[in-house]
């Protein structure tokens, strides 16, 4: 079960507290979408509607400037393709809690082929790598280091 407090954790270095304590509601409505996520549901349209709805609850709260305040007191633009990205961590949150087994394991690596995923390539990389090869291995780490910031995968490639 994923709670809010998961969330807000996973939402903060992107928004800030500042601009979360504007949102209270959000963590919730999250975790509650979250928790009903189903692999017969799917999960691009989850993070679509994730997308939405942090673009939507951000904009109204930052009065259309994208504008957030983080917790070291500097201000950052929040750019579009942000919200994908964070729809995505949040999809981590899902991903993380699959049992480790076969059909989880295909799931996964179906998704990770087909959707721009960071959230399924560390799934994959972190919790599956017992299914995989070692090049595998080699291969979600270069496709992770080299397509996205490197603050989104230093924590679990070092």
């Amino acid at each position: 079960m994923i709670a809010q407090a998961q969330v807000m954790v996973a939402l903060r270095p992107w928004l800030g507290e500042p601009l979360l304590a504007a949102l209270p509601a959000l963590p919730g409505e999250i975790a509650e979408r979250l928790n009903g996520f189903s692999k017969e549901r799917d999960a691009d349209r989850m993070a679509q509607e994730l997308d939405s709805l942090l673009f939507r609850a951000v904009r109204y709260a930052t009065a259309g400037s994208l504008l957030a305040q983080m917790d070291d007191g500097g201000f950052v633009r929040i750019r579009l393709e942000d919200f994908a990205d964070m729809a995505d961590e949040m999809m981590l949150l899902v991903f993380e809690e699959f049992p480790v087994d076969s059909r989880h394991f295909l799931f996964l690596k179906d998704y990770a082929v087909h959707h721009p995923s960071l959230a399924a390539l560390r799934t994959l990389y972190t919790r599956f790598g017992s299914f995989q090869s070692a090049q595998e291995l080699a291969a979600i780490a270069s496709v992770a280091k080299d397509c996205y910031r490197p603050f989104r995968w230093q924590s679990w490639l070092g």
